[in-house]
């Protein structure tokens, strides 16, 4: 039987994991300072967002890449709706539990409506009634081969471990440091198991909601799935022994994948700033408009460009769009396809960036 975090709250020595706990926090901090100097998040925020969204849907089976993803953004014919409508739940979400968590608390009724969100046109056909609601019916954690390895609390229960899971979320005064707080949350909220469906998503989101609204980050931009993505047998395994062991090993991983995910964060925010100061560049010398600072938005969040996208998003002609893909294909910022009708135009240097960051 699962036990409440009241009657774990000591169990755990902060001496094993002293040194991650300290790396982790310095990097966090670090990475705040380079967000808040970073003058462009309407470039990194939404890609970050889909780098997260992919990853999350990579651990739960959905496989997925970011160039996937932006082909789909500018294909006219029909590509993975599933794919597309979940990174576009996972943005909503976040924007909405930023919004909301300003000014409240958690609530089960919060909870409830990230998963209607994030789980919306993805959820299987015949789970649609559950969106939004606890769980109706008693479920099972398996294992690769359908094992049964473990048995959350029964759908009579699912509220009262809710309810102080959130107590303990809301309880800022505690003198619990929020890092620690948001692993033993986490393994608190995969063990309730309170949804049908969508468990592993909603907890992998709420570690970053819990980090802004403890004040650990200014914006829920910190994403921890990718990380974790790497590691996913480690990764189930450790939240398992949190339910009959201490939770040092756990936190202990989730301290190192922070530290992981936040030094690649800062990489990719260097290389990010520094490709972009060369490209505005470029694109002042070759591109006298007063759509400028549009079309380089466009090229740093939609790197895979067709002239009737880019038309759409800076609301000239078609043709308009195609002499600017041409210009830019000239000065070899962007690189085309062979395609005689909509052609693609690829900026290869950012593809490769996220790609490997």
């Amino acid at each position: 039987m699962l036990k409440f975090i009241k009657e774990r709250i000591d169990d755990y020595n902060a001496n094993s994991f002293i040194n991650e706990l300290f790396d982790a926090s310095k990097g966090l901090g670090v990475l705040e300072a380079k967000i808040d100097n970073y003058h462009f998040n309407s470039i990194l925020v939404p890609m970050l967002h889909k780098k997260e969204a992919i990853s999350s849907m990579y651990i739960e089976g959905t496989q997925t890449t970011i160039s996937d993803v932006f082909e789909y953004e500018v294909s006219t014919k029909k590509g993975d709706e599933k794919i597309m409508q979940e990174v576009g739940n996972h943005s909503k979400c976040l924007f909405y539990g930023a919004d909301y968590l300003r000014m409240e608390n958690f609530t089960n009724s919060f909870i409830k409506k990230i998963h209607e969100i994030l789980m919306y046109g993805i959820i299987d056909k015949k789970k649609e009634h559950t969106l939004g609601k606890y769980k109706e019916k008693d479920n099972f954690i398996v294992n690769s081969v359908g094992t049964v390895v473990y048995t959350p609390p029964s759908r009579k229960e699912t509220k009262k471990y809710m309810d102080e899971l959130l107590d303990f979320m809301n309880d800022m005064h505690d003198g619990i440091n929020p890092l620690i707080k948001a692993a033993i949350i986490h393994s608190q909220f995969e063990s309730i198991h309170p949804f049908d469906d969508g468990n592993g998503r909603v907890g992998r989101l709420l570690v970053s909601l819990y980090l802004f609204k403890a004040k650990v980050i200014n914006f829920p931009f910190f994403y921890i799935s990718e990380a974790i993505s790497q590691d996913k047998a480690v990764y189930y395994s450790k939240l398992t022994d949190t339910r009959s062991n201490n939770y040092d090993e756990w936190i202990k991983f989730f301290l190192q994948k922070i530290i992981v995910q936040t030094k690649k964060h800062i990489k990719y925010i260097d290389s990010l700033n520094e490709l972009y100061e060369k490209t505005k560049r470029t694109v002042q010398e070759c591109i006298n408009s007063p759509k400028y600072d549009n079309i380089i938005e466009c090229l740093f969040t939609h790197p895979i460009l067709t002239s009737s996208y880019l038309a759409e998003k800076l609301n000239v002609s078609v043709g308009q769009a195609k002499r600017y893909l041409n210009v830019l294909e000239e000065k070899r910022i962007l690189l085309g396809n062979d395609r005689q009708r909509n052609r693609g135009f690829y900026f290869v240097e950012l593809l490769d960036m996220v790609r490997n960051y």
